[in-house]
């Protein structure tokens, strides 16, 4: 991550690195990070309509047939007589196998509506107890007259499953050495905060290195464990380095830590004309296992970006971006897009909260130039508890 009249290339640990800050050229910042894909809310199954009255002499068409007026026969129960509510009876909820308090054939038994329909899952409580859904839709009655049976309440969406989390993520651009109590530090963060999506960028040697080091493995090994996913660093020269050399380092990515969940595309261009050449290089990197991308332009981005690359870093400069300038996105979804201000003093939750709504990932750090990505920013745990 390069800038203008910045050092470009910063010695820690033994190992260096370079990183960017803004573009030139027409291409503002850049730096280090990533994200993935936000929850949705499962919604709850529509409303199960009650079946229709059925008519004392007409006969059911449920399972066995039943002859109104006369007794009918409920599925599993005694025989139910006319003159009551049982199978053939007044109200109750279409579906098969009901299982209502007075029984089938008691009064507002299996089947209701003069159903007793076998492909039906309701339970024929006394007015029909609510079904659950495996994609949240109402069952249908095969028989009385009914033809949306299953009656009772709404239905469960999702096989009766709850919503979702509704955390956002940080993208951290984590260039230390896997010996720096900063790789404790934000491991021990993400398992006290489990539900927000954090996401590690690692870089050896700007980049993956010349060998593989033990250290590393062990330490990205740590990083997962703690279900932190783990990209690999990769300078593309906003644009200019070739194709080749970009794919050789991803295979080298792959070949010394194949753990390693995707690739972070650092001095990504933000020019429409270059659209072409990052779609290149996130297709091969999917297609050798790197399968989350994540680019940093540092500033906003042409459009047609969206989609090429999953999730880009569009601001990283000193101080928090103002919220209007975040809105522009707005009719895309905030997974496609972080932020990582630096030289922020303290934790700033109202802009955390407020730039959720157009954004997935929010990186601050306390931390400045010369490179503000040789530390986890102080405040990280709270960070992480405004996130979720």
């Amino acid at each position: 991550m390069q800038k203008t009249g910045i050092v470009a290339a910063v010695l820690f640990a033994s190992l260096p690195f370079a990183w960017s800050c803004a573009q030139s050229t027409g291409n503002t910042g850049s730096d280090e990070a990533g994200g993935s894909a936000g929850q949705t809310v499962s919604s709850g199954g529509s409303p199960a309509r009650g079946g229709t009255p059925a008519t004392g002499g007409s006969p059911a068409i449920g399972q066995p047939s039943s002859t109104g007026g006369a007794a009918a026969t409920g599925e599993g129960g005694a025989p139910a007589t006319g003159g009551k509510s049982g199978t053939g009876g007044s109200t109750g909820a279409t579906g098969g196998q009901g299982s209502g308090p007075a029984g089938t054939g008691g009064s507002t038994g299996q089947g209701g509506s003069a159903v007793t329909g076998a492909a039906g899952a309701s339970t024929g409580g006394s007015a029909g107890q609510s079904s659950t859904g495996t994609g949240g839709g109402s069952t249908t009655g095969t028989g009385g007259g009914s033809t949306t049976g299953a009656g009772g309440s709404s239905t469960t969406g999702a096989g009766g499953a709850g919503p979702t989390s509704t955390a956002g993520g940080t993208i951290v651009p984590l260039y230390t050495s896997p010996s720096d109590p900063s790789w404790d530090a934000i491991i021990t963060a993400a398992e006290a905060h489990p539900t927000v999506h954090v996401v590690a960028i690692v870089n050896p040697s700007n980049g993956p290195g010349s060998s593989k080091s033990s250290g590393y493995t062990a330490g990205i090994a740590a990083l997962q464990a703690a279900n932190i996913k783990v990209l690999g660093y990769v300078a593309t020269g906003y644009g200019s380095h070739s194709i080749a050399s970009m794919e050789a380092e991803m295979d080298t990515w792959k070949s010394f830590y194949p753990t390693v969940q995707g690739v972070f595309f650092d001095e990504q261009s933000n020019a429409a004309s270059d659209v072409p050449h990052y779609q290149t290089l996130a297709q091969y990197a999917k297609s050798v296992g790197l399968s989350y991308t994540v680019g940093n332009p540092g500033t906003d981005v042409a459009p047609a970006y969206v989609g090429v690359i999953d999730t880009m870093l569009i601001y990283e400069s000193n101080g928090v971006p103002a919220i209007s300038s975040l809105s522009r996105w707005s009719s895309y979804a905030p997974s496609n897009f972080g932020v990582i201000p630096y030289a922020v003093s303290a934790m700033d939750t109202t802009f955390v909260k407020q730039a959720r709504q157009y954004v997935e990932y929010v990186y601050v750090t306390n931390d400045n130039l010369p490179n503000p990505w040789d530390s986890l920013t102080s405040y990280f745990s709270q960070l992480l508890t405004a996130l979720e």
